[in-house]
């Protein structure tokens, strides 16, 4: 009996003792280390976006603001019609945009060739390069000239008498050549009218000059 209580004894002190549980530590300062900063660089994220960047327009304001763009075209036509009645439907058309927001431009068509002639009484030999312009929107002027093209060689016997009518002391000043410029438009613009064509054409530009 005696034994068996010692027995009893030993089996209790040799049994293992319950293992303590370990304890959760969260290493806040570690986290705070990495989370504030990226916080901080979130709200300020937030704040500059909502600050700069505008919200995209409703179909209602983007429809007031065409209505408001309709409403000054209209009444920046009708002032002009006011300062410079003779101007015509048609000529309000041809100078009128081919593109939404952008205006009637000067587009550049150079003749194919120089033209070279006497002058008067033999008094030398003058040699040009022309380029004209139109003042219209992009697919008119690209019309237009397409269709000039086909008066070009009528065109060149106009200008080439009109600069056989001039003296080499006539061309030898600024003046001069200014004049010849403004000859050779109203030569166009009156043979484009002969031809059955809108005379169009604003300016002339000598490209090239020579006078020997």
């Amino acid at each position: 009996m005696e034994i068996d209580l010692e027995n009893t004894e030993t089996e209790k002190e040799e049994a293992p003792k319950p293992k303590k549980r370990k304890k959760l530590i969260i290493p806040w300062k570690l986290l705070a280390l990495y989370i504030l900063p990226a916080a901080v660089v979130f709200i300020i994220f937030i704040v500059m976006h909502n600050s700069l960047v505008q919200p995209p327009l409703s179909r209602e304001e983007i429809m007031a603001l065409m209505k408001d763009k309709n409403e000054e075209a209209h009444s920046e036509g009708n002032s002009d019609k006011e300062i410079d009645p003779a101007k015509t439907t048609d000529e309000e058309i041809q100078q009128g945009s081919d593109i939404p927001f952008i205006g009637p431009q000067h587009y550049y068509q150079s003749f194919t060739g120089a033209l070279a002639t006497d002058l008067k009484n033999d008094s030398g030999i003058l040699t040009i390069e022309i380029a004209v312009s139109v003042f219209m929107g992009k697919l008119n002027a690209d019309a237009y000239f397409e269709s000039f093209k086909t008066f070009e060689p009528a065109l060149r016997s106009s200008i080439l008498a009109l600069m056989r009518t001039k003296t080499k002391e006539q061309l030898d000043t600024n003046q001069g050549k200014e004049a010849l410029k403004l000859e050779i438009l109203e030569t166009i613009n009156n043979e484009l009218v002969k031809l059955g064509a809108k005379p169009e054409i604003k300016t002339v530009q000598l490209t090239k000059l020579l006078l020997i």
